[in-house]
């Protein structure tokens, strides 16, 4: 074996110095240990992000920050993210990367070695790779640039460099730049744990710079901004710009207040090369003494001074969101949890097999009988307004139920009778918003709509159908006395009017069906999750081939239970049949009756006090009621006596198809897909077809047993150095000696 590389790594301390105080030296690991071990890879971790305009000055802030030049020459630098990395380490360690933003392997750099001249390098050859180099036709790129130095002397600190915005396009920069320029900007601005470092150039004008507008919109609360204005020294002197940007430097201009405030820093300037820092700074400082921009505070401008507040607000960002980190890191750990439960237990041997397929068929069981039968406990129901009403099996099918019930009564007959005296079908009766005429209620629009494609049936009055029957029972006449009707003339009218009733019914089967289908699906694929090999073996195997024999036996047997009516050979019990026609046709002579009485003797109906009538009277309008209901051929009794049968039998024909076809023969044998004693039986063949593990399931397994396990650890950290409340005191231990109102909140405790 070769011996090991050795990396080193050469930076100036003195510029990182004041980001590495001993405060912040325990938070500060915690979180390098977060990206030791990656969890930035899963939750956001805090960081330093740098945005701005081009040319506003981001690199040489950069520089100022890191002691690192940023190449700040031909905007090369800003055509992609840049993240540096920093953290301190016992092994020195140079790790240089470009991380792409589609699912290609990250390319490595081989460095071993990194100074303050290595940085230029490395961003030149990452433009090259990308394909971003002036001139050409791509300009800017979502792939991350990732440089990551570790070692015993380097601070811990993560910067971001983005590319810079700008406002127009021009021949070297299309709309689509812009927009992708800005797309990376907002992808780190909008992560909650950035601190965000807005550049402004003081000799552009503040409105024409739109960082300050996207810094507002994803802070609105202004509590992780720092403004940093740049250039101060190419403003003129005493003009109403420079005034201006003292004003913001001073956070005094109104429209752009921030909590952190602002912070004015003197560039290197350009056209100078590279001057040492210790140069750089001290030109800085000079520039500070005199002028309008010496009113600065002290505090407010200067490298060392801005080096000094990004140590404070990084620790007290740290601190700040610490909790929120832990929140999240257990958010993503349960979730990840959940997902490891789904995939179950490794599956190597025959035994974790049929365990596992014991588990589902287990689970199945207990879901789909719960499913049938109403009881919507289990999260797989979902909540009373989650939007799963869909499997909610047994609502759904009460639901189609009344559908096709309502269906057959409206749409179910050939023709529908417009009767003389207005009177509605019997079961129309019975359905309350049929009856009086009012629309179809929420929960049914759905189910009901589904029966759309079922045309009304055609009208025909009373009087029409006794003359069209008429004529039919003249040219069918057999041996029967004259009045009363051909026997056979009835059955064929019912079986006409009965024609509609097998469409509906098998359409109303192929949706409980589908209905039922659907639920199975998804309740296995809920059972299996991730595994999508075994869902769709057992979906293939068992669920489809269940499907399949069940069509075919509902077709079966709803044709077993339509027969006695399209075939009009199964009339009803005599006893009933009796009974609703004596009903229907004593109903029908006393309103005739009552007809002619009250044309005859109006008296009796209006006149009070009037005298009775005469039993001879009566017999008369009995006689006469008969005589004008009589016809040469019982046309009235054919037409009584068929819608007698089709009354009896549209109920009796529903709640055959319901009860002994779709509940009979499906719904009650859906448990049966998969069970318990079928996967007992399985040979150890079936068992690998139906329950081995795939590639892509063990990858799964791997990956979230690795993150699980990197949560934990990182949670762990965070729960250690995660500030702890200190006890609430009661006033009488903090002050138990008497003392005036006065004397005692001044010598009560506060919180630090």
């Amino acid at each position: 074996m070769g011996d090991a590389v050795e990396h080193t790594i050469a930076l100036d301390s003195e510029a990182l110095g004041e980001l590495n105080s001993s405060a912040a030296r325990g938070l500060l690991d915690t979180i390098d240990s977060l990206r030791e071990l990656q969890v930035g890879e899963i939750v956001n971790l805090p960081q330093i992000i740098v945005v701005g305009d081009q040319s506003s000055g981001k690199s040489s802030v950069l520089e100022a920050i890191s002691g690192l030049p940023f190449p700040t020459k031909g905007d090369v630098c800003t055509r992609f993210a840049t993240e540096l990395v920093m953290r301190r380490a016992p092994e020195t360690k140079v790790d240089i990367r470009i991380n792409a933003a589609n699912s290609r392997a990250p390319r490595l750099f081989k460095r071993c070695t990194f100074d303050a001249n290595t940085l230029p390098e490395i961003i030149s050859e990452a433009t090259a790779a990308m394909g971003t180099l002036m001139g050409s036709t791509k300009r800017f790129s979502q792939d991350v640039l990732r440089i990551e130095l570790t070692g015993p002397d380097v601070i811990s600190l993560t910067l971001v460099d983005l590319p810079g915005l700008f406002h127009s396009a021009t021949a070297d920069q299309t709309r689509d730049d812009k927009k992708m320029a800005k797309e990376i900007a907002e992808h780190y601005m909008k992560q909650p744990k950035s601190i965000i470092l807005t550049v402004v150039a003081a000799n552009n004008n503040l409105a024409n710079q739109k960082v300050v507008d996207l810094a507002m919109k994803h802070d609105p609360s202004r509590e992780r901004t720092l403004g940093v204005v740049t250039k101060p020294d190419l403003t003129a002197p005493g003009s109403q710009d420079e005034k201006k940007c003292l004003q913001l430097a001073k956070n005094q201009e109104t429209m752009h207040k921030i909590k952190l405030g602002w912070h004015v820093l003197r560039n290197r300037s350009e056209g100078r090369g590279q001057i040492s820092l210790a140069d750089r700074n001290a030109e800085e400082e000079s520039f500070f003494q005199t002028g309008a921009w010496s009113s600065i505070s002290p505090d407010s401008r200067g490298i060392a001074t801005l080096q000094k507040k990004l140590s404070t607000m990084l620790l007290d960002h740290i601190q700040k969101t610490l909790p929120s980190l832990v929140k999240e890191i257990e958010i993503n750990l349960s979730t990840r949890q959940r997902a490891l439960e789904k995939l179950g237990r490794p599956r190597e041997e025959t035994n974790d097999l049929r365990a596992y397929l014991l588990e589902i068929a287990e689970k199945f069981q207990q879901l789909v009988r719960d499913g049938v039968e109403g009881r919507y406990n289990h999260e797989f129901f979902g909540d009373l307004y989650d939007g799963h009403d869909n499997r909610k099996l047994r609502a759904v099918i009460r639901r189609l139920n009344s559908a096709f019930y309502v269906t057959l009564v409206t749409k179910g007959v050939d023709r529908k009778i417009e009767w003389d005296d207005d009177r509605l079908q019997f079961q129309e009766e019975s359905i309350n918003w049929v009856r009086d005429g009012d629309d179809v209620p929420g929960y049914m629009q759905t189910y009901l709509a589904l029966f759309n494609g079922f045309p009304k049936p055609e009208l025909i009055f009373e009087g029409d159908l006794h003359l069209e029957l008429e004529q039919l029972a003249a040219a069918n006449q057999g041996t029967e006395f004259p009045g009363l009707p051909n026997g056979n003339l009835g059955f064929q009218l019912f079986k006409m009017q009965v024609r509609p009733w097998g469409g509906i019914a098998d359409f109303y089967l192929d949706q409980v069906t589908s209905f039922a289908r659907s639920f199975v699906e998804e309740l296995f694929i809920h059972i299996i999750g991730a595994d999508d090999q075994t869902a769709n073996a057992i979906l293939a195997s068992y669920v489809d081939r269940f499907f399949e024999i069940k069509h075919n036996v509902l077709k079966d047997k709803l044709q077993e239970i339509l027969r006695p009516y399209a075939e009009a050979y199964g009339p009803p019990l005599d006893m009933e049949f009796h009974n609703t026609l004596l009903t229907t046709t004593a109903r029908r002579d006393a309103e005739h009756v009552a007809s002619l009485l009250e044309e005859k003797f109006p008296a009796v109906f209006t006149e009070k006090g009037s005298k009775g009538l005469t039993r001879e009277q009566v017999e008369q309008a009995f006689v006469n009621a008969e005589r004008s209901r009589f016809s040469q051929f019982g046309i009235e009794k054919v037409v009584d006596m068929t819608e007698t049968q089709f009354q009896i039998s549209l109920g009796t024909f529903a709640q055959n198809v319901v009860n002994l076809v779709a509940e009979n023969c499906l719904v009650s044998d859906l448990h049966t897909i998969l069970t318990p004693s079928i996967v007992v039986r399985l040979n150890e063949e079936r068992l690998k077809e139906l329950a081995s593990e795939s590639d892509e399931v063990r990858g799964k397994r791997k990956t979230l047993q690795h993150e699980i396990g990197i949560l934990r650890e990182g949670l762990m950290k965070c729960r250690r150095s995660r500030p702890r409340q200190g006890r609430a005191c009661p006033d009488m231990f903090i002050n138990t000696s008497p003392s005036t109102p006065s004397s005692r909140s001044s010598s009560t405790l506060s919180p630090e």
